[in-house]
């Protein structure tokens, strides 16, 4: 650091009580303190306040008239229960995943075909694959398959075992790398008849990954602006769907879930779970009014 640069002073730690004060100068209505102190207690004041940026002013550091202590933490609350209902979508298409790559690419290469860096298109985001791959062996090493290789195999693991211990954004970036045959016989074998590209694939692949680990940190999805650019098959462009939030990664799912009874059951959770929070702005995730027809629509 330059010796120029000067260091900006650290906040001083605040008390529950000072923190509340904070909320009521800002013009937030508190309606039970003990209540509220309770529940920073539980929730840390920064992650609260993350709920409450929402609700700030444009031209001032107050809150807009109405905003209460409770409706804030109510929309803490849904954000959880989101979290927890989009994961089940999210499981079914990383275990498919766990399923689809290895079997196309053992077909073609053979099991250990994965392991050959002339098997994908740039050799650097292949050996980043496989240190990765062998940090999440060490990390899982007590696992029953990793033993049973590592004992029997002398430490060599078939592709289908290797991707056991993957993560979803390990599965993500070994897809992007493959080679772009390889990205259409999974196109065409998995996903066919839907208008979908290995484009969108590799996109959708990427948002699920980072909402994915968004969410196994508790890190919050409502108003959550992603980094990526959702992208959208050539027919629901023609929809005008956001592109920053969750929605996006929801309207695109229904298309990597190929059992509509576990989709249908889906949308019906999710869409009694936004009843139950009327109070949230869905919009600040992205949902359009009609985004329920969206959903179900074949």
């Amino acid at each position: 650091m330059p010796d120029d640069v000067q260091l900006r002073e650290m906040k001083a730690h605040t008390t529950y009580e000072e923190q509340l004060e904070k909320f009521k100068n800002r013009k937030m209505t508190i309606e039970n303190d003990v209540e509220a102190i309770t529940i920073l207690k539980r929730i840390h004041y920064y992650r609260f306040t993350a709920y409450a940026l929402t609700f700030k002013q444009d031209t001032s550091d107050n809150y807009i008239e109405g905003t209460t202590f409770n409706k804030v933490y109510k929309h803490h609350l849904f954000d959880a229960a989101l979290r927890n209902h989009f994961m089940k979508i999210v499981e079914y298409i990383e275990i498919a995943l766990r399923s689809q790559i290895p079997y196309k690419l053992a077909h073609k290469y053979g099991a250990l075909g994965y392991t050959n860096a002339a098997n994908f298109s740039k050799i650097q985001f292949h050996q980043r694959f496989m240190e990765d791959l062998q940090k999440c062996i060490q990390k899982q090493h007590k696992e029953v398959l990793i033993a049973h290789h590592r004992e029997n195999y002398q430490d060599r693991y078939p592709i289908w075992a290797a991707f056991e211990v993957s993560t979803i954004s390990m599965m993500s970036s070994l897809y992007k790398n493959l080679k772009t045959s390889d990205k259409k016989s999974i196109d065409r074998e998995y996903y066919p008849s839907r208008n979908i590209s290995y484009r969108e694939l590799e996109n959708w692949f990427h948002v699920l990954t980072v909402f994915r680990n968004r969410c196994a940190h508790y890190s919050r999805l409502f108003n959550y602006r992603i980094p990526v650019t959702i992208r959208y098959t050539r027919n629901d462009e023609l929809l005008g769907l956001d592109k920053a939030f969750l929605f996006g990664a929801i309207y695109n799912a229904k298309y990597l879930i190929k059992d509509r009874t576990i989709w249908d059951s889906w949308v019906t959770e999710l869409s009694s779970l936004i009843e139950a929070y009327t109070i949230v702005d869905i919009s600040l995730l992205g949902f359009p009014t009609n985004w329920e027809h969206l959903l179900r629509k074949q």
